[in-house]
């Protein structure tokens, strides 16, 4: 390879050093300050793991959804070794708040899993404007949303179609992005697409740039999620894992 292929591969196992499992998305945001683009950055990162200099399992495409009934058994004693690890626990059976994390971007969505699973929150993907369906689904009375999303023209009033709606959800909470955060982490902008039908508005209140959750490290985004659930926390996450731990070894003992 070129020179200069290889100075870019190892641009990209710095990332993946530091960050981990990545998506294409986040790595170009993490390169922009190069000067690459996202054809040059996909071709890094094919051509790297081709040959076998970047690890194939250390970049992810969370677009492509499977279906499948899920895990399968060869017998019955073969489900009961496995159905232990089934039992979960509810961390917030005695707590006021009932807490989960929506975010539109479903490339995202395991970022944020990642901590919300330590403490048992539940991450949904709107994956743009939710469907009615799902609003009625999904919503209730007692619910706070915790929302990641884009700043940008339509990012921003998917914040409102949530809470305009007959069916709104009264404890609604953009966590990221803010202006706040685009500043502090000098995060990289993208062109507003004028042909959307919010865009005059956004302009008119933000000029013609617009950010994406994707550029926000994502040491910075899981940190971010972590303490947000913390306020929310009336629990001790190391009492609760304590207990979930003897539950299970209450149905092993009975197995």
């Amino acid at each position: 390879m070129r020179v200069a292929t290889n100075e870019r591969v190892a641009w990209v196992n710095e990332l993946l050093n530091q960050f981990g499992v990545m998506t294409l998305r986040q790595i170009y945001y993490q390169l922009v300050t190069k000067g690459l683009n996202y054809r040059q950055v996909g071709y890094i990162c094919k051509v790297g793991r081709v040959k076998g200099l970047i690890p194939w399992k250390s970049i992810v495409d969370r677009n492509r959804p499977v279906y499948s009934i899920g895990r399968t058994f060869v017998d019955v004693d073969d489900f009961l070794q496995e159905v232990v690890g089934y039992f979960n626990l509810d961390y917030w059976a005695d707590s006021e708040n009932h807490i989960e994390l929506w975010t539109e971007k479903d490339a995202l969505s395991q970022v944020l899993y990642r901590i919300a699973e330590k403490y048992h929150v539940t991450v949904r993907v709107t994956r743009g404007f939710l469907s009615l369906s799902n609003k009625v689904r999904w919503g209730s009375d007692d619910l706070t949303i915790l929302y990641f999303g884009d700043f940008d023209p339509s990012g921003l009033f998917m914040d409102k179609d949530l809470q305009w709606s007959q069916l709104g959800f009264k404890n609604f909470h953009r966590i990221a992005l803010t202006q706040e955060q685009i500043r502090d982490h000098k995060l990289p902008s993208v062109k507003v697409n004028k042909r959307d039908p919010r865009a005059a508005s956004y302009i008119a209140n933000y000029g013609m740039e617009g950010w994406e959750l994707d550029a926000l490290p994502p040491n910075i985004l899981e940190t971010l999620v972590a303490n947000t659930i913390l306020k929310y926390t009336n629990f001790v996450l190391e009492q609760k894992q304590l207990e979930q731990d003897q539950l299970r070894e209450q149905i092993r003992s009975l197995i």
